[in-house]
């Protein structure tokens, strides 16, 4: 059996991913590999340093310390300014790229140093649109490949990377259960951040703002739910489906709560494989009943 962790972007909510792994680390649910998008990359890069409580706690305590303005800096007429000047992006990313160095990515960290298990980071190709791992070469440096999966468009700009331009993962898929599938996973938890399922009517939307924010968030539902089908379609492979969210009104670019989430997370995890929702598998070699079961969980908080 190879184990595989997917952890899907959200934003300030990854806090949420934090809690649920400590979870399922002290229940000695291990991974050989982890897949991680955009702010799931950032907490996967954890994990493959050591997937160990300890190093838990390390990423939980820097999740504790983060700000919204070393992530997103600057006044807003700053980015009033950006906006009208034709920057590439409303935030300078220099502040996250330091702040990451500052909680222990160096530059010259590859995927090669990583001894914890094996860790994929994917990014969106600008030019092509096409999905990019970052990991099957040993040689791919972390730093890169976290800043290009993070690199969520408009709030940062794209990252260059050996002359090409990255943006973040979720623009493909948010949640890339494909990738650890592609790399031989035959046992797969899904980590999923969701918003609060309070979507109003289309009639009830107030604003260009609202409406911007109900199409991305169709758009990446569906995008994750066609990784959810490959999943359904392949053999040999168990998928345990979490999906986790607040009910708290916490935008995705606020991180002034990690704290709660972090305890949040866990408290719905340990709720999860207490209902005996982490046995609900989507395994091809069951169809029927079983799996409309699971299915049917899967779009629960979707």
């Amino acid at each position: 059996m190879k184990r595989a962790f997917v952890l899907s972007g959200g934003g300030s909510l990854g806090a949420l991913q934090v809690g649920a792994l400590r979870l399922l680390l002290e229940r000695k649910i291990i991974p050989d590999l982890v897949v991680g998008c955009s702010v799931g990359a950032l907490n996967a890069s954890f994990l493959a340093t050591a997937p160990t409580l300890a190093e838990l706690e390390n990423a939980a305590t820097i999740w504790r310390r983060v700000t919204t303005d070393r992530v997103y800096p600057g006044a807003k007429v700053r980015v009033l300014w950006r906006f009208f000047s034709g920057q590439d992006s409303l935030y300078d990313n220099r502040s996250f790229f330091e702040f990451l160095q500052e909680s222990g990515c160096t530059p010259a960290l590859t995927f090669g140093d990583l001894t914890g298990c094996r860790l994929y980071v994917t990014a969106t190709h600008l030019r092509s649109g096409q999905l990019h791992v970052f990991g099957d070469d040993p040689h791919d440096r972390v730093l890169d490949a976290l800043m290009a999966s993070t690199a969520l468009t408009p709030m940062h700009p794209p990252w260059e990377v050996n002359g090409e331009l990255y943006v973040d993962g979720g623009t493909v898929t948010p949640l890339p259960l494909r990738v650890a599938l592609e790399r031989g996973a035959t046992e797969i938890y899904a980590l999923h951040l969701h918003h609060p399922s309070k979507a109003p009517r289309p009639g009830r939307l107030r604003g260009v703002a609202a409406h911007i924010n109900q199409a991305v968030s169709t758009m990446l539902r569906l995008q994750a739910d066609h990784d959810l089908h490959l999943i359904e379609t392949a053999r040999r492979v168990r998928l345990h489906y979490l999906p986790l969210w607040t009910e708290d009104p916490i935008e995705p670019a606020d991180f002034g709560h990690s704290a709660s989430l972090i305890e949040q997370g866990y408290a719905q995890a340990a709720a999860w494989i207490g209902r005996g929702d982490a046995s609900t598998l989507v395994d091809a070699k069951k169809p029927g009943k079983q799996r409309r079961q699971g299915w049917r969980f899967v779009t629960r908080h979707a």
